[in-house]
């Protein structure tokens, strides 16, 4: 099942508007806002503005002591392994013989 795209849906929505105008529905204009009152009052239960502010909490010192111990971490100390490498060994006229893997 195919979805319907916006130009279907909006062409659909005409379509539905017009048979219920036609059938002598009527569309009543609400003003801006309206949809929001109770009895042509705002629902002032939803605000919250009763309670003094709230001081916030200084974290100052708090991030002051994060920095202070960020700077002091050190970065681990890298241990040098050693590495295995190809080493080619050749005859006297330069053609290589075999390889072997030594470590550096």
């Amino acid at each position: 099942m195919k979805r319907p795209t916006k130009a279907e849906i909006r062409a659909q929505l005409a379509q539905h508007t017009q048979a219920f105008l036609s059938q002598g529905g009527v569309v009543s204009e609400v003003n801006s806002g309206a949809s929001g009152l109770i009895d042509g009052a705002y629902n002032t239960r939803n605000f919250n503005f009763t309670e003094p502010r709230q001081e916030r909490t200084p974290l100052t010192s708090v991030m002051a002591t994060m920095d202070a111990r960020r700077s002091q971490k050190q970065a681990p100390a890298t241990v040098r392994r050693p590495r295995n490498r190809k080493k080619v060994i050749y005859d006297d006229f330069g053609e290589p013989l075999r390889v072997i893997w030594t470590e550096e």
